[in-house]
């Protein structure tokens, strides 16, 4: 929860904005359910991304290090590491899915509540496996 908590809320915000903003233009709910999931990944990136890139940009500050190309290279790679093969199926087909069925099933407020929670629970398996797996690679490099 820590990591992703406040990014979740973000993204639930964004994701019900997105939703009734493409529903409002184009009165379709296919296109609102990708309208969600654009909505959503705007304000769980954006807050993941600005955390990270704070964070990285401090640590090497308070090693006396600039926080050069090379420093935001590396942070982008650790999070395309951490998110990337989860996020292309879960934008491009699960969560789309997850999100039109329930808004077919429970209309647009709750199906984009209840698609968004179903669908990151399978977001979130391999997530996390990449993200314990960044750490532990971390850990032993810091010990040779």
């Amino acid at each position: 929860m820590r990591r992703y908590g406040f990014a979740e809320v973000a993204g639930l915000v964004t994701a019900l904005v997105g939703s009734s903003v493409v529903f409002a233009l184009t009165g379709n709910d296919v296109a609102a359910a990708y309208g969600a999931v654009l909505g959503e990944n705007v304000g769980f990136y954006g807050l993941i991304l600005a955390r990270e890139f704070t964070r990285d940009a401090r640590v090497a500050h308070a090693r006396g290090e600039s926080y050069d190309l090379i420093n935001v290279v590396r942070t982008a790679g650790d999070l395309m590491f951490e998110f990337g093969p989860a996020e292309l199926l879960d934008s491009l087909l699960i969560r789309p899915a997850a999100i039109g069925f329930g808004m077919h099933f429970l209309g647009r407020p709750w199906g984009v509540v209840v698609g968004k929670l179903a669908a990151d629970v399978l977001f979130y398996v391999p997530v996390i496996v990449a993200y314990e797996t960044q750490r532990r690679i971390a850990r032993a490099r810091e010990t040779d």
